[in-house]
């Protein structure tokens, strides 16, 4: 333990198969004696080799190798390690073959594929300028109401079906120039069903991706063969033995998506690893790749099992795997989820190594875990950091207790002065969370928790804790609850910093918890807090309801039009917001030079009383908000009158505003 960054990565021999040098190799600190298995077919044991591979020392430990310049397409080790024999998959595998069946059943696949990239480029969208769209890829598109082809997979969330609402067209529509992917690392297709029946993921089925088991390889989940799996089945694996890579539809997405200026990001989860399944990093642990405390495996990522990123052998994987993304898949960006939990320099060399690869690449953190809470030091490495006090700011925390600024109101005791920091992105000497705005990345709604839509259901008393609701009663948006969602709109996308909508947002969607499908977190029937791993309507985008909030939808389109226009060129020219306080207690707002003049924006969060703007320079024109805004000129500018729960946005039309 007192040599944990003995060792460096450079020059260090490939773990995993080798396809260059035809070796397969695997770090076995613990082990006496290891070999290779291959086979034809993952069932086909006629066709089983098995072969000795030779001890060799290594930068991070001990480990085995083998030399096969024809190696059979499915392979595992078996290792002999302290009196027992085991078999397991390659921890490095590029890619896996499953059964889809209690117990994952899982072979490594020693297949290099050729994918025709057809010159694709990336946008080279910076994150600060980058309007970001959470996705998940199969919730994105699984329900009918999309119109695509493909449901539910990579080769549907591209696909531009004509006039179909979802898939690709409903990227364009909105306006989004960047995606971000729920996790799509291979992870075990089911979980043992709980025994007690009270449980957030009562199908079985793992759905959003945190539980990883293999690093480097892409989940068959959302390939065409594994959107659908029939009990038993090797998905991806023909009779004959042939393998369909999921990682080659990932590609083309990903190709197709470049191909229309969209950069995508992949949410990488290198803090645990599943607990439902044998994974072999936890097979071959030696004691040091994870986190211990009085002996037991520590529980910071609440899973169980966090990796200790102190151990070179751990922090190389972590690197590797985060180089591989951006090499073999032409990913534009990462987004580490519970980055608190690595170590400081696995994360600067993780960005260091990221940045190597491609100059422009985008990295984004989750600065929290249960061991505490480190945005400053994530945003002092370089990491855009996810910016939990702007959520809770404009938001709230709690919709009975702890509501933000679009209800009129500062949970946990914050001033105006704190939203007015929030929207300006102010260095943290004046209220700010960070000292370069572009390294906050500032959201309302993720996956986890309430969408902002449920959120302000309850907020606003439209729906109770615990009440049963039918879905279809409770999704249009109408009167004040359309008027903050038009309101917290404008706060994120005027905003300073890079920004995130969740997917649905635009329309406030909303998540009921299936009746048929009860879990431990709501009651069935009821808005549901913790939709996490289902797979079912609870999480499905149904597309019909776009069409029932159209007004929202179009909101969030011309703010994101505005943004692109006026707001992301001014940032990027060093522009500064200078504040403008309104006459009422929660009325803020700002003026920003653009390249194509001035701006105001005036956002007024009371709920029953106008606020008055004076906004100097002039003359000024209604941008945003032509029916909740007043304009009388002045001797100086304009005094601008912002009804109750909305914002105004101005342009003037002759040169800067001093």
């Amino acid at each position: 333990m007192t040599a944990r960054r003995a060792g460096t990565r450079a020059h260090a021999p490939g773990l995993g198969w080798c396809a260059r040098e035809h070796a397969f190799r695997v770090l076995a600190p613990l082990a006496d004696r290891a070999w290779l298995i291959e086979r034809r077919h993952p069932e086909d044991a006629a066709s089983e080799r098995v072969t000795p591979m030779t001890a060799v020392a290594h930068p991070h430990g001990h480990a085995f190798e083998l030399t096969q310049p024809a190696p059979h397409t499915y392979y595992r080790y078996r290792i002999a390690q302290q009196g027992e024999i085991f078999d397991i998959a390659d921890p490095r595998s590029q890619a896996v073959a499953r059964q889809f069946a209690p117990g994952h059943p899982t072979w490594s696949v020693a297949q290099t594929s050729v994918f025709l990239w057809q010159g694709d480029l990336r946008p080279a969208i910076a994150v600060h300028e980058a309007i970001i769209l959470e996705v998940h890829v199969r919730d994105f598109t699984v329900d009918k109401s999309s119109g695509v082809l493909h449901r539910g997979t990579y080769l549907g969330l591209a696909e531009s079906a004509p006039g179909a609402p979802g898939g690709l067209n409903a990227l364009r529509d909105l306006g989004v120039d960047c995606v971000e992917l729920l996790p799509v690392t291979a992870f075990p297709l089911l979980e043992p069903a709980p025994k007690d029946g009270g449980h957030i993921n009562p199908t079985g089925r793992n759905h959003w991706g945190y539980m990883p088991s293999f690093f480097f390889a892409p989940t068959e989940r959302y390939s065409l063969r594994g959107a659908d799996p029939q009990p038993g089945a090797w998905i991806g694996v023909d009779e004959d033995g042939t393998f369909h890579d999921p990682g080659d539809e990932l590609r083309e997405m990903i190709r197709i998506l470049h191909r229309d200026g969209m950069a995508v990001v992949l949410d990488l989860v290198f803090n645990h690893v599943s607990i439902h399944d044998e994974n072999p990093l936890l097979k071959l642990d030696p004691g040091t790749w994870f986190w211990r405390e009085n002996g037991q495996l520590r529980s910071h990522s609440g899973c169980g099992n966090d990796v200790d990123t102190r151990d070179p052998a751990m922090a190389a994987l972590v690197v590797d795997a985060a180089v591989h993304w951006m090499r073999a898949y032409h990913v534009d960006g990462l987004r580490l989820d519970l980055a608190a939990i690595l170590d400081d320099a696995t994360l600067q060399a993780l960005r260091a190594a990221t940045r190597a690869e491609y100059p422009r690449a985008i990295l984004i953190s989750e600065p929290w875990s249960m061991a505490g809470y480190r945005p400053a030091d994530l945003a002092r490495m370089g990491h855009t950091v996810w910016n939990d006090r702007f959520r809770n700011g404009i938001k709230g925390q709690n919709p009975q207790t702890k509501r933000g600024f679009i209800f009129g109101e500062g949970q946990g005791g914050a001033s105006r002065q704190d939203v007015g920091a929030l929207l300006a992105g102010w260095p943290r000497s004046l209220g700010g969370l960070f000292d370069d705005a572009s390294l906050s990345l500032n959201y309302l709604e993720s996956h986890d928790d309430l969408t902002l839509g449920d959120f302000v259901r309850l907020a606003l008393g439209e729906v109770h804790e615990g009440q049963k609701v039918r879905r279809d009663a409770v999704v249009a948006i109408h009167d004040r609850a359309l008027r903050v969602h038009k309101l917290a709109a404008a706060a994120l996308l005027l905003s300073r910093g890079a920004v995130m909508l969740a997917q649905g947002q635009e329309w406030g969607r909303a998540k009921v918890q299936d009746l048929n499908a009860p879990g431990h977190h709501t009651v069935p029937g009821c808005l549901d807090a913790n939709s996490y791993n289902r797979d079912d309507a609870t999480n499905h985008l149904d597309w019909r309801e776009r069409r029932v909030n159209a007004d929202l939808v179009d909101h969030y389109r011309r703010l994101i039009a505005l943004r692109r226009a006026w707001l992301i060129p001014a940032q990027l020219a060093g522009q500064p917001m200078r504040p403008l306080w309104g006459s009422a207690p929660w009325a803020v707002g700002y003026q920003i030079n653009t390249p194509r003049g001035p701006l105001a924006v005036l956002l007024n969060g009371m709920s029953s009383e106008s606020a008055w703007f004076d906004v100097p320079g002039g003359p000024w024109w209604l941008l945003v908000g032509a029916d909740d805004g007043h304009v009388v000129p002045t001797v100086t500018g304009v005094s601008v009158e912002v009804k109750p729960t909305a914002a105004v946005v101005l342009y003037a039309s002759g040169g800067h505003v001093g």
